[in-house]
């Protein structure tokens, strides 16, 4: 589904995206946005795929990149594998 978000320029000429659309399309900073011109005047802003990034989160690498499946329970899974690995469940 197409969606239309009503976007602005400050004063720098930075797009300033609404954090709950930033948010929704999964818009993270540093990520590389393309703008593209089309007919009769219309403009698209879409992502550039790239390969993930490390950022220094307090000394620690993180990695920002998408998930390839559901993260919901991944830590639940990860416990409960501990646990009985170390008691030989």
């Amino acid at each position: 589904m197409n969606r239309t978000i009503e976007v602005s320029l400050d004063d720098a000429g930075r797009i300033l995206i609404p954090a709950k659309s930033r948010n929704r399309l999964g818009l993270a900073p540093g990520m590389m946005l393309v703008v593209e011109t089309g007919e009769k005047g219309s403009v698209r802003l879409r992502i550039q795929p790239g390969t993930p990034t490390l950022i220094d989160k307090n000394g620690i690498l993180v990695v920002r990149a998408r998930p390839l499946g559901d993260l919901a329970d991944v830590t639940r899974r990860c416990f409960d594998f501990a646990f009985c690995f170390e008691r030989e469940c």
